[in-house]
């Protein structure tokens, strides 16, 4: 397989067999599929195969295309020559051409038909407003891409008679009338007088002849008929669609045929991931939803584009994002929680954001108001500092790429009524960016607020300033319209004019360069939102009309008498007070506390409005569960080291006063009794006091001790013996 070829930063897209992808070849140009490697996305490259009739046309054409763009019109990235070739290169459309998708329509439903005939109404609108020239083959300019089960938007991707500077002639071109006319009168026909078309099948042949031949019509000068005719074919089709569009009728993804099928991709992860569905989402269609089986988390599964489609790029980011992820250090970035290569194909998946994106939110509330709009750029503001932080070096934001977290997820009916109620009246929401780029960010899918912004020529501007939250902030407050909506752009007032004026001051200063940091576009928002909030008048209190009050009759008597039951029920009046009075009258009403002071001026006591969930829930004290507390998780202190702590304090403070009032145990010492020592008794059968003492069996009472007189001393025998004295003897002595 040859090596891919590579035209300054874009490199050719290859097949399997090693060719490059051409998107159009014909006598005029050859374009091909390339990927460009610096803002990781698909481009087109168109090849002019003259050489330019006109080059300050040309180069004229390019700037004006480039000035500003839209939704519905693939960005024009660069134009030029290359060795006496003229090129430009355009932003990919995922989606087969219009004529293609037609051609094989043999019957088309009514209420399709009407909505891919309002939607390339629209893109040429969109043209009209910015340029006076039409493609030749203008059904092969235009693209159908699948938004939604029941949603489709056509874009231009095609600007070769633009680019080259051509014109047609003016002579042979029709007006804009007889051709409109022509097509409303097909589908009033087909309605059969009614309101609206039926469910039944149209020929489509026929409608696309008449769609073919309005759309060649147009000009600069028929923008307000364009306008009609699209108003009036609106009518026609359903107010509620039931059901998606048949299977048949579906448009063909671009990149569809270059990439693995989703049963390919769900074999390749299928021991690390449980898919919860293989039905596709339209809006993301190269994604699929699944459940890791080691941790049981919500997870986004798609395959990686091989290098012979986008190169080594693509990984490279991949892995930054595996690396990011496991630091856990940038929790305003959705992580990437696997990076798997098997069965030939290389899968990332991404942790599921449960919240709802911004694209979601605009195409359900169609605009919010300038309060609404500076909540949601202030929290960007800080999401956007955490993305730089974390080095991932993403070029490119879409609405799709940025959620609301809200606590719901996007299927919860909480999401569903917070979706119809104001921001500022939510409970709580933060904002999540997905930094690493999708597949479907790379086919050009989703709705990137960049493409407001003139292309500069620096080498390397800077991405995320005050001029990127001013695209973002033109779409918030319904001054760009998200493609596909029916309704107006909101009426303008005082303050959306003001912030109006800021945003398109924000972006001319972007085109010349000088685009300032986002603090201080913050800065300015805030100021005017101020100014406006002190000039905003405020209503006078309806005044009510003087009653006068009724002369009493003086009374020289004063009667006292009980108070009757109606009188105690009826309402207290202030008496009515002479206008040159000093002081307002005093009001006997009761006291009250200092809780109902505080709560008395919330929306919980307010009468007269309308009950407002979120915002009641938001006033209203917490409800105390049984395993919930309100102390914030760093200052939750459990109930085991609670009671420890008791005890031992308790313990402590016990053994203190103890203490100081002696009766603590280790202040008594030790006393040993005195133990009787009898006469004749040896000293040694004493116990000492440090040999240990042995209990003693209990005893009865003690005798009494009987102590015997002392004998007197013995003297000597009188010298002469009697009669009554024993004789002398020494046999005592002896004994």
């Amino acid at each position: 397989m040859p090596e891919p070829s590579l035209f300054r930063q874009y490199q050719i897209v290859q097949d399997a067999d090693g060719s490059n992808v051409e998107l159009i070849r014909d006598a005029n140009q050859v374009a091909v599929l390339a990927f460009d490697t610096l803002t990781q996305e698909f481009v087109h490259c168109h090849v002019l195969l003259e050489p330019l009739a006109d080059r300050a046309a040309f180069e004229e054409a390019c700037r004006r295309l480039q000035a500003r763009g839209h939704p519905l019109l693939a960005p024009l990235k660069e134009a030029g020559e290359d060795e006496g070739n003229p090129f430009y290169i355009t932003g990919n459309v995922d989606g087969e051409t219009l004529g293609a998708y037609l051609a094989r329509q043999q019957e088309i439903p009514g209420w399709l038909a009407v909505m891919v005939a309002c939607r390339a109404l629209e893109t040429v609108i969109a043209l009209m407003e910015r340029s006076d020239l039409l493609p030749d083959n203008i059904l092969n300019g235009l693209r159908v891409v699948q938004t939604g089960s029941q949603q489709l938007q056509i874009q231009l991707s095609d600007y070769r008679l633009l680019a080259a500077g051509e014109t047609r002639n003016q002579g042979l071109k029709q007006t804009f009338d007889k051709p409109a006319k022509m097509l409303r009168a097909f589908f009033q026909d087909q309605s059969g007088g009614g309101p609206t078309l039926p469910d039944q099948l149209l020929p489509g042949t026929d409608f696309m002849e008449l769609l073919a031949a309005c759309l060649l019509a147009a000009d600069r000068s028929s923008v307000t008929s364009l306008r009609e005719l699209k108003t009036a074919l609106q009518k026609l089709a359903p107010e509620q669609l039931t059901g998606e569009i048949p299977t048949a009728h579906k448009p063909r993804a671009l990149l569809a045929p270059l990439l693995a099928s989703y049963q390919e991709v769900a074999r390749g992860v299928v021991n690390l991931i449980r898919i919860q569905s293989q039905r596709l989402d339209m809006s993301n269609p190269y994604s699929m939803r699944g459940t890791l089986t080691k941790t049981g988390r919500t997870v986004l599964v798609e395959q990686m584009l091989p290098e012979r489609l986008a190169g080594p790029s693509v990984r490279t980011l991949a892995e930054k994002g595996m690396s990011l992820s496991k630091k856990r250090e940038f929790p305003d970035v959705i992580p990437l929680v696997l990076l798997h290569e098997g069965e030939e194909i290389t899968c990332i998946a991404e942790e599921m954001a449960e919240g709802v994106s911004l694209a979601d939110l605009l195409r359900e509330r169609r605009s919010l108001n300038v309060h609404e709009a500076y909540l949601v750029l202030a929290g960007l503001d800080g999401a956007l500092d955490s993305l730089e932080k974390s080095g991932l070096e993403a070029q490119r934001l879409r609405l799709e790429d940025i959620f609301l977290l809200t606590g719901f997820p996007r299927e919860d009916a909480r999401t569903a009524r917070l979706m119809l109620t104001k921001l500022n009246e939510w409970p709580a929401f933060s904002l999540l960016l997905r930094g690493h780029p999708t597949l479907a960010a790379m086919a050009g899918r989703g709705l990137n607020p960049a493409v407001l912004l003139p292309q500069i020529n620096s080498a390397k501007p800077t991405v995320w300033n005050g001029a990127w939250l001013s695209a973002v902030g033109r779409f918030l407050v319904g001054l760009e319209a998200v493609p596909g909506q029916h309704t107006e752009t909101p009426g303008g007032t005082r303050d959306r004019e003001s912030i109006a004026r800021l945003f398109d001051e924000e972006i001319q200063r972007y085109k010349e360069e000088k685009a300032c940091p986002r603090a201080d576009f913050l800065a300015r928002y805030a100021r005017i939102l101020q100014h406006h909030e002190l000039v905003k008048p405020s209503p006078a209190p309806a005044s009510e009309p003087l009653v006068p009050a009724a002369a009493k009759a003086p009374s020289r008597m004063r009667t006292i008498s009980a108070e009757s039951a109606a009188d105690k029920n009826a309402p207290f009046t202030n008496p009515p007070m002479a206008l040159t009075s000093g002081g307002a009258p005093i009001s006997e009403k009761p006291t009250i506390g200092f809780a109902e002071l505080l709560f008395r001026d919330t929306s919980v006591m307010e009468r007269g409005t309308t009950h407002d969930w979120a915002k009641t829930a938001a006033d209203a004290p917490p409800t105390i569960h049984p395993n919930e507390v309100l102390l914030a998780p760093e200052e939750f202190v459990p109930f085991w080291l609670r009671a420890a702590v008791f005890i031992g304090g308790s313990i402590v403070a016990g053994a203190v006063l103890a203490h100081l009032s002696g009766d603590a145990f280790w202040l008594k010492s030790p006393v040993i009794k005195a133990i009787p020592v009898q006469s004749g008794t040896p000293v040694s059968s004493v116990p000492s006091a440090s040999a240990p003492l042995t209990p003693e069996p209990p005893r009865g009472p003690a005798a009494p001790q009987v102590t015997e007189p002392a004998l007197p001393p013995e003297t000597a025998p009188p010298p002469s013996g009697g009669l009554l004295q024993p004789p002398a003897s020494t046999l005592k002595d002896n004994l």
